[in-house]
């Protein structure tokens, strides 16, 4: 973990290029965006009700990232459940703190929304990855992670 504490804050329009540069280090092989393009579906994501993006910080640069998203819910007393999407820390910032930071840092604004319960799956199969979200304080359910509020 870094000596001084993790900054996490929400992602602003400002922040798209760091993102963008966290985003090519989950999925390089993405076709690139046109800036016209990147600028859209930020600025929609941005516009989007439940949806927030959070940041860890390294200075004035984003390191780390996680997606989340609220969804109004009918069951459960009609508490509203959460994904988490999205995660991934720079290579050259993993193993120091910043992506726990981040992804404990969603758990707790869903929690904090009266949350029932945060769901997150991965497609990576590489047992660092899956023991990642275990030290979160994720469950693996079948082929995916759930934590529970109650």
């Amino acid at each position: 973990m870094p000596a001084q504490r993790i900054v996490l804050r929400k992602a602003e329009a400002g922040d798209l290029p760091g993102l963008l540069e966290l985003y090519r280090a989950l999925n390089p092989s993405d076709p690139a965006l046109t800036v016209d393009e990147a600028n859209t579906a930020f600025s929609a994501m941005l516009r989007q009700p439940g949806l927030t993006v959070f940041l860890a910080m390294d200075g004035e640069n984003p390191v780390a990232t996680a997606t989340l998203q609220i969804v109004p819910n009918l069951t459960r007393a009609a508490r509203p459940y959460a994904f988490i999407e999205n995660v991934v820390t720079l290579e050259t910032r993993r193993g120091l703190g910043y992506g726990r930071a981040v992804v404990r840092h969603a758990v707790e604004a869903a929690f904090a929304a009266n949350c029932y319960k945060v769901m997150l799956l991965t497609g990576r199969e590489r047992p660092e990855v899956h023991a990642f979200y275990e030290n979160c304080g994720f469950v693996q359910n079948k082929t995916g992670f759930q934590i529970r509020q109650d």
